[in-house]
């Protein structure tokens, strides 16, 4: 049977004013099956590259505290009659305001709650600590597949994906598209994930895309859709690299020219953007 069940990304964030932050846990919520857990981290070796003066010991001493208040134990965490409250996470997660905090809540239709939780944790918080080869075009459009999919009931008939756009010299193929506010929203994944040796090439894929976005701007294109009818749009580059250099800043001068940009500089930047997304289109759950 499909119920309502709720969710938050657990985030290390050890500088408010930067505004960045890495996802170390997710909390799950199935209020219908009084069911609530935190899954945490093993990775604590990301924390220390992403923020070289962080405590680890301290922080995984704090981090069993909030486990404590989350996970269902004889001794500890939620009573039977919170993990029934369908706004426990809104009234549990408020309290975390320094440098952990909760992403928003969100709400996903479930026939497996168990399930879902771990595909969720993977999707938010899993990092293979041996990964070292480098991001591609496909890999960044992956990513962001991966949270639609955990998504999709919500999202069914208001994402496009794999569109083909007629520009009249020749077809483009973009990765997703939506509607907001009335205008269609175009996105394409990019990655500039080279080797400083090879990061002209950054350049030229940015030039290329730079003229089809001109044709689609200054000419009328063409869709077969039946979601984008839209005459006004909006073009979205999200472009993924690990350092800025002087060939990466000139190829996102040259995109941000013609298109928004979303700059991703790791995996939870592109995971941040497609869950912006299934903000923007998801239809509404009622309690």
């Amino acid at each position: 049977m499909e119920r309502m069940c709720k969710y938050a990304v657990l985030r290390y964030v050890p500088d408010d004013i930067r505004e960045e932050f890495i996802n170390i846990g997710l909390v799950f919520h199935s209020p219908e099956d009084a069911y609530v857990n935190l899954q945490l981290t093993t990775n604590f070796s990301r924390v220390s590259q992403f923020d070289d003066e962080s405590d680890v010991k301290f922080l995984k001493l704090v981090l069993e505290g909030v486990k404590d208040d989350f996970t269902q134990s004889i001794t500890d965490g939620p009573s039977l009659q919170q993990a029934k409250d369908p706004k426990f996470l809104e009234k549990a997660t408020s309290i975390y305001v320094n440098q952990l905090q909760f992403s928003p809540i969100r709400t996903i239709r479930s026939r497996d709650y168990l399930k879902d939780e771990i595909d969720l944790f993977r999707t938010y918080v899993y990092f293979d600590p041996h990964k070292s080869k480098r991001i591609t075009d496909t890999e960044v459009k992956s990513i962001m597949s991966r949270v639609f999919r955990n998504h999709e009931k919500n999202i069914s008939g208001n994402l496009e994906r794999n569109v083909e756009v007629d520009i009249g010299a020749e077809d483009i193929k973009l990765d997703f598209a939506f509607k907001k506010n009335c205008k269609a929203q175009f996105v394409k994944t990019l990655s500039f994930d080279y080797a400083l040796r090879n990061s002209k090439k950054a350049t030229q894929l940015a030039k290329e895309w730079a003229w089809n976005y001109e044709k689609m701007l200054k000419d009328k294109y063409k869709i077969n859709s039946n979601l984008i009818t839209e005459d006004e749009f909006d073009i979205v580059t999200v472009i993924y690299f690990k350092s800025e250099n002087k060939n990466i800043k000139a190829a996102l001068d040259i995109l941000s020219e013609v298109s928004h940009i979303v700059e991703a500089t790791n995996e939870e930047k592109i995971i941040a953007f497609a869950d912006e997304i299934i903000g923007t289109i998801s239809a509404p759950i009622s309690n």
